[in-house]
């Protein structure tokens, strides 16, 4: 028996699969198992490769991904590889090291020797293999800090205050132990001074520094690393260490060479990077894009120093409690949004993430803008009721209507306003008709982008953008809950107001086609107009074989209630806001409790 063999073993009981083993089978599990540290960014294995080995996640966190798509995470004491190892086939996902890990490595042949004289073994890995068969199949990406976990709040440049931001939101998640603060000052408290700048080198002092900061998380369920400075060794530790890092900046000022963004730029972290930019009320931000550049970092926050609502904000998002809203193309019927904003207005329940498609796109965007209900009723009546900005009709050569007063008119509304300056964040959808693919606007200018998600084919004309047709993202995403997803904020509550199933001509051709059914209708109502036939059939594909996937990944689902009313009846504006606002509060009231946990 070797001297670290009693660590092995008591690792290895913690992992589910292996609690029931015996003690003499642990523990030679633990004498065949050999130990691998990865760093931050490291690749333990890719697709393809032959399952060499089972492994155990002692500390750390790994990350899954699939042809550059993130499946999931890897926690501590979790088993890694035992469908490859059990049936004999070759990896069938990359994993990377979301920060450094230590990992137990079991070679397959030993292990499935001894497995043979220990069928419960067996039993317990077939019912892990079942269930994460059974997860596989479920669209919604679990968050890597839904959990907990460990946050990095670094320096971007110097002078930034980090640690009163860090000790602000920690008080905003629950304050200890709920969540522990550690900083260079804490480390060498513990192990004497200067020992927070031991180099990550694997030596001794290395080791045990690893280990200690790994046993925090037994205790508690979120650890922030907190640097002085971004440029000394520690900070270097914290951007490993993380499995979200929030890079802290001035708003005002341009980025700047540091060892920290240095770092960043010569790549290998895998760790999910996310800016807090310093500004406040009333300035601009005209740096953003150069720091999401420099940087590479995938979101960016603004923050008020130190205004207490959007500190909460930023806590409850880096937690993964954040409440993402996505709202649904579908012409008129989109006024039930507004009633849903109503609805979470008078329930007291935030949006910190806001996205959506067309119609979904509009209402979307005047909420990150900060309008709240009663001004979105009042711009949505003069845009659609009262002055009808739609109504530019042209020789159809392309589309019915020139789009160019709608176009004037979203100018009006959104200023000069660009998406990446907004406060809460927002994103919009389009459909690149040249590639068929869909395009996610996060950056840009507002009101450009909001039209040209609300372009519909055939309603309004394609717009042009560096030599491609793009138009309403409706034709291929009109619920967009994926890029909500992969945001990892928290809740994901999805509005539907689509039209699946009530375009029809009840009572014609019914024993053979009737060509002329619409020309000469006789069915109840009235027939639908080229308007609703156009839109319902660029949204038909999204709207139907897509659209469940899309509810899948959100955690609250609302269909409006809305089937009556067409998709281009402005005039019902009123009725619509009142039915989305009453069925907002009918789902939302009996969640409100769990929404702001």
């Amino acid at each position: 028996m070797t001297a670290h063999e009693p660590d092995y073993v008591a690792s290895l009981k913690k992992v589910e699969a292996f609690s029931a083993l015996p003690d003499e089978a642990l523990h030679a599990l633990a004498i065949m198992a050999q130990p691998q540290r990865l760093m931050s960014g490291q690749r333990l294995y890719r697709a393809g490769d032959p399952p060499r080995f089972l492994h155990v996640l002692v500390h750390g966190r790994l990350q899954v991904r699939k042809e550059q798509r993130i499946l999931g995470y890897v926690n501590r004491y979790e088993l890694l590889g035992e469908m490859g190892v059990i049936a004999a086939e070759a990896r069938n996902s990359t994993i990377y090291a979301q920060r450094d890990c230590l990992l137990l490595n079991l070679p397959a042949s030993a292990f499935m020797a001894l497995i043979r004289s220990h069928p419960d073994t067996l039993v317990a890995l077939s019912r892990l293999i079942i269930s994460r068969g059974r997860d596989a199949l479920n669209p919604r990406q679990k968050q890597a800090n839904a959990d907990g976990g460990t946050l990095a709040v670094v320096p971007a440049i110097r002078g930034i205050p980090a640690m009163l931001l860090a000790e602000a939101l920690t008080g905003h998640m629950s304050g200890w132990p709920e969540t522990r603060l550690v900083s260079a000052a804490h480390i060498d408290s513990v192990f004497g001074a200067g020992f927070s700048h031991t180099p990550q080198d694997g030596s001794g002092a290395d080791v045990a520094l690893c280990a200690w900061l790994a046993s925090l998380e037994h205790q508690h369920r979120f650890v922030m690393y907190v640097a002085d400075n971004g440029t000394d060794t520690w900070s270097l530790r914290c951007l490993r260490q993380a499995d979200r890092i929030l890079l802290v900046a001035e708003s005002g000022q341009k980025p700047q060479a540091t060892p920290v963004l240095e770092t960043l730029r010569a790549g290998g972290l895998v760790a999910p990077i996310e800016l807090v930019l310093l500004r406040p009320m009333g300035d601009a931000a005209p740096h953003t894009l150069e720091w999401l550049e420099a940087t590479g970092a995938r979101a960016h926050y603004f923050l008020h120093p130190w205004a207490k609502h959007e500190i909460a904000a930023l806590a409850r998002q880096i937690s993964g409690r954040g409440i993402g809203l996505v709202l649904g193309g579908g012409g008129a019927r989109g006024f039930a949004h507004i009633g849903l904003i109503k609805a979470l207005e008078q329930l007291g329940i935030p949006v910190d993430v806001v996205g959506g498609t067309s119609m979904g796109a509009f209402v979307a965007a005047l909420l990150a803008c900060g309008f709240d209900s009663t001004e979105m009723i009042h711009i949505a009546h003069e845009t659609f009721v009262a002055r009808n900005y739609l109504n530019d009709y042209t020789l159809p050569k392309v589309s019915l209507i020139r789009g160019e007063r709608f176009h004037q008119r979203l100018m009006t509304i959104f200023g000069e306003r660009r998406i990446e300056e907004l406060r809460r964040t927002y994103y919009c959808i389009s459909t690149n008709l040249t590639t068929g693919m869909p395009g996610i606007h996060d950056s840009g200018p507002l009101g450009s982008w909001v039209g040209t998600s609300m372009c519909v084919p055939g309603v309004a004309p394609p717009i042009a953008f560096e030599g491609e047709l793009l138009c309403d993202g409706g034709v291929v995403n009109n619920l967009p809950t994926d890029v909500m997803a992969q945001l990892e904020r928290g809740v994901i509550i999805a509005c539907n107001v689509g039209s699946v199933g009530d375009m029809a001509a009840p009572g014609a051709g019914m024993n053979e086609p009737d060509q002329s059914a619409l020309l000469h209708w006789k069915s109840e109502g009235q027939p639908p107009s080229l308007s609703e036939i156009l839109m319902r059939t660029a949204t038909l594909t999204s709207d139907t074989i897509t659209l469940q996937a899309s509810i899948d990944r959100a955690d609250t689902y609302l269909r409006m209630p809305i089937d009556d009313i067409g998709m281009f009846e402005w005039l019902r504006m009123d009725e619509l806001v009142q039915r989305g606002y009453e069925h907002g509060l009918e789902v939302l009231t009996p969640l409100r409790e769990k929404l702001l946990r």
